[in-house]
């Protein structure tokens, strides 16, 4: 697929500047052709004029090798009565040039004779009696003309050839993106495939033994019922996730944007997880800066708080301690969330922000996690104009560093 692409973007490369080169060189090689064909045409009327009285240019503006030019005039049956002192065409020659002069339909043209082309134009005297025909050597023209015209197709053919490899280069730089994009969606579908797999396998074995035992109470069979109301809820979690991921790669900006109390949401995102921690000993510490005004999408925010408080409390072992802190700079905002649990390796910390990224695998999936979480939680702080970052504790544990600017920039 890739391949057939680079090639398409080259062809079209080669097309366009083909285009752009054919109607450039064609302007500029029509716009010289037409010049001189104006200045022949205005030698050849200086020519006739000479023919009728030669004494008037004399010590006018200068004028082509006479050797280049010349007239004839012939008489109303189409007899030579005049011509110029000196011709540069031998008498059997100059017959055959007049000869197809006079059976030319037009007044002007180009006549061929012995490699070397000549211009005409016909006048006719004013009583009728007969006419003059001017000649003008254009070798000389056509010879630039045919060169120009050489130089231009050498120009072109050049500038074709560097632009077939140049695009051939262009375009691997410009796939490079959309390959990085293509197996990032590859990786996300194969991987949202496999997560989905695992509840809905459980929820069908889990069914399956219900069916079996059709003839059995609910209460009997409260097990399998459970099991299959926690995998649904998990899945359901997965989906939501999988939407807002969704979301975030649409790149919709649908976020409602207003004014809120940032330390009062801390503190309501944090509510839910203190039976939580209660229940592993785990001690909440907060520090939260007062009457700290935010603009931003509320509901958001507090998702990326919930998601960062989740996994420090996962993550703490019991009788732990996990730290939560509003700090208010005035110019932006930083959130921090601290946990004593065992770490995050330093060659991880990279990866974990990415999708379906877990540091303990059966750790996470056995409390429930997908490993979309923090990559949730970095799109939301990127759509704040933040970032997210992680290091490790003084102590122990990790700390999650999460900046907010006071006045949204561009994403």
């Amino acid at each position: 697929m890739f391949r057939s692409l680079r090639i398409k973007l080259t062809l079209i490369n080669i097309m366009v500047l083909g285009l752009i080169l054919t109607f450039v060189f064609s302007g500029i090689y029509i716009l010289m052709e037409r010049g001189m064909r104006t200045e022949t045409q205005r030698s050849l009327r200086m020519i006739f004029i000479q023919s009728r009285a030669p004494e008037r240019l004399s010590g006018g503006p200068p004028r082509r090798n006479v050797q280049d030019s010349f007239y004839i005039k012939l008489d109303s049956s189409g007899n030579v009565n005049g011509k110029s002192q000196s011709i540069p065409v031998a008498d059997a020659e100059l017959k055959t040039l007049l000869d197809k002069t006079v059976k030319h339909k037009r007044d002007d043209g180009d006549i061929k004779i012995s490699n070397e082309t000549y211009r005409f134009m016909k006048f006719s005297s004013p009583d009728k009696a007969g006419s003059t025909i001017a000649y003008l050597n254009i070798q000389r023209e056509k010879g630039f003309l045919t060169r120009l015209a050489t130089i231009f197709i050498i120009i072109g053919l050049g500038s074709m050839t560097l632009a077939f490899f140049g695009s051939l280069f262009l375009a691997d730089k410009a796939l490079i993106p959309i390959k990085e994009a293509w197996e990032r969606q590859k990786n996300f579908v194969a991987d949202a495939s496999h997560e989905l797999r695992t509840p809905l396998s459980s929820i069908q074995t889990n069914l399956e033994v219900v069916m079996d035992n059709a003839d059995e109470s609910v209460d009997s069979q409260s097990k399998w019922l459970n099991n299959i109301l926690s995998e649904n809820k998990r899945m359901s979690r997965l989906v939501d996730d999988l939407l807002i991921l969704a979301r975030a790669d649409s790149q919709q900006d649908s976020m409602i944007m207003v004014p809120f109390r940032l330390d009062r949401a801390i503190r309501e995102a944090l509510s839910p997880f203190e039976p939580i921690a209660a229940k592993k000993d785990i001690e909440l510490d907060l520090q939260l800066d007062e009457e700290v005004s935010y603009t931003g999408d509320e509901a958001l925010i507090k998702q990326l708080v919930v998601i960062l408080l989740d996994n420090a409390i996962k993550y703490t072992p019991d009788n732990g301690l996990v730290g939560v802190e509003l700090i208010n700079h005035g110019s932006h905002i930083e959130i921090l969330l601290s946990d004593t649990g065992e770490g995050i390796k330093e060659e991880e910390r990279t990866k974990i922000f990415e999708r379906f990224y877990r540091v303990d695998k059966a750790r996470t999936r056995e409390s429930g996690g997908s490993g979309l979480g923090l990559s949730i939680a970095q799109w939301i702080a990127k759509e704040h104009g933040g970032s997210i970052s992680v290091f490790n504790g003084k102590i122990k544990g990790s700390v999650f560093r999460v900046t907010l600017p006071k006045s949204r920039g561009k994403r």
